[in-house]
């Protein structure tokens, strides 16, 4: 818990001019679509992080919960807001992130979302020693991908990992690009190795 409040705060200056830009952007297609933001000021403080992350990851604001498909037309459906942000909020009241939910949306349902999603997210990770195995998650029926995919496993150990490296198991060649960019963007040593049907990735990382 220690970890990860350091985290959010220096997450939090790093990205201020960006959260500030994104919060204009919420509030304006909220009000348009009649839809409400997350009231809960840590969750859509942490959202407005992941989004500007992901933007300079990526250069495009896509969706916090998901990394890059590699496939055009289903990256292009995941920007923020999504393709399914409609169809997300009549099934759950929010979408996907819980970013943006119905008007009409209670505190105990906002909370029902959140617990939805960290349902999704905090899974059991398969990390032995320095290994985190990735594969092997649900797949989302709408994007087609894995909850929670490589990158956000990596996100999750790295709260509790203290070591310099970091090997991961992947099941794809696109995983293995995002995780490059990241290594990139976060200043990591990467390196990868293709197998059969699946590749390692070797992170050097800069925890202190």
């Amino acid at each position: 818990m220690i970890r990860m409040m350091i985290s959010f705060i220096k997450d939090y200056f790093k990205y201020k001019q960006e959260i500030i830009k994104q919060t204009k952007w919420i509030n304006r297609y909220a009000k348009k679509q009649n839809y409400v933001v997350n009231p809960n000021k840590m969750i859509l403080t942490n959202l407005k992080i992941w989004l500007s992350e992901m933007e300079g990851i990526y250069e495009k604001r896509l969706c916090p919960c998901f990394d890059p498909s590699g496939g055009e037309k289903n990256d292009k459906a995941m920007i923020c807001p999504c393709k399914y942000i409609d169809e997300e909020i009549e099934e759950y009241g929010t979408c996907h992130c819980a970013l943006f939910g119905k008007s009409d949306l209670s505190n105990e349902e906002w909370k029902a979302s959140g617990k939805r999603l960290m349902k999704e997210y905090r899974v059991p990770l398969n990390l032995k020693s320095n290994v985190l195995d990735t594969r092997g998650m649900p797949i989302d029926k709408h994007r087609g991908l894995p909850i929670p995919d490589a990158s956000h496993q990596l996100k999750s150990t790295l709260l509790k990992y203290k070591g310099k490296e970091l090997t991961m198991i992947v099941k794809t060649e696109q995983e293995t690009f995002n995780l490059k960019k990241i290594a990139l963007y976060k200043k990591y040593t990467f390196s990868s190795v293709k197998k059969d049907d699946y590749y390692i990735v070797n992170l050097g990382l800069n925890n202190k």
